[in-house]
């Protein structure tokens, strides 16, 4: 009878799952339209491509980039020639080596137009990208070259500040070659995703979660602690700290605005703030019948914005933003901070340009659209500047608030007839102009100090323009377990989870 009481209590405790093959839960925020990484423009598919894909580089726990699938890179003397030398025991999910060939192929399919990526502008600089995103010439003129199965060459036309910055992004992931063939644009979907990370997708249930296990054919996978990642989404920030306090989850993305005092007091061994990168901006679109031929009602609507009190709710979530780069980016290259007008002085100029426009003294002016992400933080924000509109000179806003991944569509459609409100995450001064940048600009200089005077000539023509027009900068705020070991707050706000452990 003991004999049989033992081998019950041996089946049980065989039964119950040990402290390391229990999942870590983190929130990404709302379902990202796509995981094609020549396509999809939100955070949420960044964080999960972080570790399903690797590309030439990767990040660190710091969020600096490291060699991925490069092992080594050599310069030639005129700074315009790498030469990748590629690890070999770099592996797809299925086992496949990953060859030079797989990044050739997704560097033409991002640039190829038939994509439609909208960030495929990241690679300008790489010899004739410009030329193909625009139609004038094939993929296969891209400066990249398979010489060997591990040896890749890449050709830039021109210098390309903090190009490591593009190396370790989504756009230049490298691209399975059957996977393609098999499915087309079907090959990110879960079922069919081949990537080579550190973590695999094993499966996918719409606006809910994310399930990735631990890719045993990574290299690096012997130093992956955590074997199971449940990414969960969650369009609003309210339903991430629910799951978080009642143990469902054990990072979140963010934390609602109204509760970060709350989660201040109660939580405080789980709060972590740090400056980002993240810029948060309205676009105009250039071809807004309000301004298409009379650019001072943009000037009028920007005077008439009051940053300060725009951020003077968030609690120390944002700070007020003037340019479109953020501060932390420069280094000892910053420039000294703008000089703004403010109160009255700002008001009566913005009265003034729309004066100048045609409007006023019994000529109203025209209405204005803003498209947006419908989530609390956002819609507050955009309501607070539709009302400082109508105060200052009178202009009735159409708000239009939508999904997240619709916000996103909208954007790289160019489907907004006013405005459309939305985010940009930088790594560099020049990435952080870079989407709204015209064609033919560049920086042509070599040296750093003539490279930051270069990107500060661009940042000042965009911001003359108005149709960029900044709002805030963000701090990156996340509840984090203190059952979660290896987390480290950052600049660039990148956590990739294969560095992270999970306490019992």
């Amino acid at each position: 009878m003991m004999r049989i009481v033992a081998l019950l209590l041996s089946a049980l405790l065989l039964a119950v799952p040990s402290p390391a093959a229990e999942p870590l839960r983190v929130a990404i925020g709302p379902e990202p339209e796509t995981l094609d990484p020549h396509k999809g423009t939100e955070i949420s598919a960044a964080r999960l491509l972080l570790d399903l894909c690797e590309g030439l580089l990767t990040r660190d726990a710091d969020g600096r980039t490291v060699p991925g699938v490069a092992e080594r890179v050599d310069h030639a003397a005129d700074g315009l020639t790498m030469v990748f030398h590629l690890r070999g025991n770099a592996r797809w999910w299925n086992g496949d080596a990953v060859t030079a060939a797989d990044f050739v192929r997704g560097w033409r399919r991002a640039i190829d137009p038939a994509t439609r990526s909208g960030i495929a502008d990241l690679l300008d600089g790489v010899e004739n990208a410009a030329a193909v995103r625009q139609g004038l010439l094939p993929p296969d003129r891209l400066g990249i070259q398979a010489a060997d199965a591990r040896t890749l060459v890449v050709r830039l036309e021109r210098p390309v500040p903090d190009f490591d910055m593009v190396l370790a992004h989504r756009l230049t992931l490298p691209v399975h070659g059957p996977t393609l063939a098999a499915h087309g644009d079907g090959f990110s979907r879960a079922g069919t995703l081949m990537c080579n990370g550190p973590y695999r997708l094993s499966e996918h249930r719409l606006q809910d979660r994310y399930i990735l296990d631990r890719a045993e054919q990574w290299h690096g996978a012997a130093n992956v602690k955590i074997a199971r990642i449940e990414a969960l989404v969650a369009e609003k920030a309210e339903l991430e700290l629910s799951l978080f306090r009642t143990g469902q989850l054990d990072i979140t993305s963010t934390v609602p605005a109204p509760m970060l005092e709350w989660a201040r007091t109660n939580l405080p061994d789980a709060v972590q703030i740090h400056p980002w990168t993240l810029l948060s901006l309205m676009l105009a679109n250039p071809d807004g019948a309000a301004w298409r031929n009379n650019p001072a009602i943009l000037e009028a609507l920007e005077l008439a914005l009051d940053r300060d009190q725009l951020v003077a709710d968030a609690q120390g979530r944002a700070l007020p933003a003037y340019g479109l780069i953020p501060p932390g980016l420069w280094g000892k290259d910053r420039p000294p901070a703008p000089k703004v007008l403010t109160g009255e002085a700002r008001r009566q100029a913005a009265r003034d340009a729309l004066a100048r426009a045609g409007y006023g003294a019994g000529t109203p002016p025209p209405r204005v659209e803003i498209v947006f992400a419908g989530v609390e933080a956002i819609r507050r924000r955009v309501i607070a500047i539709a009302a400082q509109w109508k105060q200052v000179l009178g202009v009735e806003t159409d708000l239009v608030g939508l999904e997240s991944r619709m916000v996103s569509a909208r954007q790289r459609q160019k489907d907004f007839q006013g405005f459309l409100y939305t985010s940009w995450i930088s790594y560099s001064p020049f990435y952080a102009l870079s989407p709204f940048l015209p064609p033919d600009a560049a920086v042509t200089a070599t040296d750093p100090a003539g490279q930051a005077q270069q990107i500060q000539a661009l940042e000042r023509s965009l911001l003359e323009s108005r149709r960029v027009i900044p709002v805030a900068f963000g701090s990156a705020i996340h509840l984090v377990s203190p059952r979660v070991g290896g987390w480290r707050g950052n600049t660039y706000d990148i956590h990739p989870l294969r560095y992270l452990t999970l306490r019992p």
